[in-house]
């Protein structure tokens, strides 16, 4: 049976409960991947035996069947009731367990697209920054004696 491996911060494990067959889940959060999305999370839920503290204590991973389905909650704000109460609606997605890694480890493609840009080196821009240093030399203005020459004098 061929299986995938999601890895995510011990911060992304809610507090296990109990399922009404009477077995132990946690419930895993899925961070938005936009830093100004201020909208809450959207979670799935693991069975707490499936979870597992990596051998650092740093991070928590599980095993999911590569050719399975995991359903992903995410709440919304559909408006506000008359006493002022927001009212919020939970809108529930199959999606397959390769997708859900992809969500749950967006922060690792996002640091290969920061390292994919093409960056220039020093050397090709030698010549522009020796002229800028040299113009800002000649920009500063001048002093003929420093304090400590003067108080010797």
């Amino acid at each position: 049976m061929d299986e995938i491996t999601i890895k995510f911060g011990k911060g992304c494990v809610g507090e296990p409960f109990t399922g009404k067959d009477g077995k132990e889940y946690k419930q895993i959060l899925i961070p938005n991947k936009d830093e100004n999305d201020h909208s809450p999370w959207a979670t799935f839920v693991a069975r707490s035996n499936a979870v597992h503290e990596d051998q650092y204590g740093k991070g928590m991973w599980m095993k999911l069947p590569a050719d399975g389905h995991t359903t992903v909650r995410k709440d919304h704000c559909v408006g506000e009731g008359a006493d002022g109460k927001k009212i919020w609606e939970t809108e529930k997605t199959k999606v397959s367990n390769r997708d859900l890694k992809g969500m749950v480890e967006f922060y690792k493609s996002r640091g290969k697209e920061q390292e994919e840009k093409p960056r220039e080196s020093l050397k090709e821009r030698l010549s522009e920054k020796k002229a800028e240093v040299s113009q800002q030399k000649h920009d500063a203005p001048q002093k003929t004696a420093t304090k400590s020459k003067e108080a010797s004098l």
